[in-house]
């Protein structure tokens, strides 16, 4: 014979008071938790949308530092080591890598366009594949952890920083270092040299020479790409370790060779 059914030792009245304590707890805790860390009441961590997330506290890393470990070949080893943990097709034999540059008015997005093209287009699946970067990361979306560091050094926000005072996404700060703007463009100039040097040990770990698209138009002489970037072209491509092109307009593609400009030595002159 089956045991009747279980009945619960609480009547309705007695089961809804307790439902409301304990949910009244949860709340408390919750409040609790806010107030004291400043994080968001929700069963997710916080992400930069919630309204009620601690504010993410610029890191203020000495400018002479930053240019010293820049100006070092050996950290593009570093950042190469970075690039291959989020995508090792960039150190297997065979893979066509692409690298995308871009300076001037209006040449960021012309370039993340191409990126695109690359990595979600046929020839990511083409055999061998096709794989671009750019110099915040191994695509479109996924920044290197060196360039997140580099963000959260805000170096342009403190190089206009007054009396060591930075404002940072509407927040003041003390900076415990005098940063100039010549300073910043050195150490983002330094980083883009690094950037470029990736070219070789991608090229030695996958056999097959780095196409490098340059997206230049209206650039001036005195910015990264020329100061920093192309001669740093030049010296691999004499290596024989990247092919160097240049966008004719905006829209051009990769895959059509009319669209190009080909070799450092055919380099469009900056516009001032």
């Amino acid at each position: 014979m089956a045991q009747p059914p279980k009945t619960s030792s609480l009547n309705p009245w007695t089961a809804g008071f307790a439902i409301i304590v304990i949910l009244a707890c949860i709340a408390v805790i919750c409040l609790a938790f806010a107030a004291t860390s400043g994080g968001c009441c929700t069963p997710v961590p916080c992400s930069a949308d919630c309204p009620t997330g601690a504010p993410v506290v610029p890191v203020f890393t000495g400018p002479a530092e930053k240019i010293a470990v820049f100006k070092d070949p050996l950290f593009t080893r570093q950042l190469y080591a970075e690039a291959v943990t989020y995508e090792p097709l960039l150190g297997t034999p065979g893979t066509q890598v692409h690298m995308g540059f871009w300076s001037g008015k209006g040449n960021h997005g012309n370039m993340l366009r191409l990126l695109d093209a690359v990595n979600e287009g046929p020839a990511a699946s083409a055999v061998p594949p096709n794989r671009a970067i750019w110099d915040e990361g191994v695509n479109a979306y996924y920044n290197y952890p060196s360039y997140s560091r580099m963000m959260d050094e805000h170096w342009y926000e403190r190089a206009a920083g007054v009396n060591g005072t930075v404002i940072v996404f509407g927040r003041a700060y003390t900076d415990p270092h005098t940063v100039t703007f010549p300073q910043a463009d050195e150490i983002w100039g330094h980083w883009s040299a690094r950037y470029s040097d990736m070219a070789e040990p991608i090229a030695l770990a996958t056999e097959t020479p780095v196409k490098a698209w340059c997206f230049v138009k209206g650039a001036k002489a005195n910015r990264i790409f020329y100061t920093y970037e192309l001669p740093q072209l030049r010296l691999l491509e004499q290596k024989g370790v990247v092919q160097v092109y240049f966008a004719k307009t905006p829209d051009a593609d990769w895959t059509k060779p009319k669209d190009w400009i080909n070799g450092t030595a055919n380099a469009p002159p900056p516009s001032g």
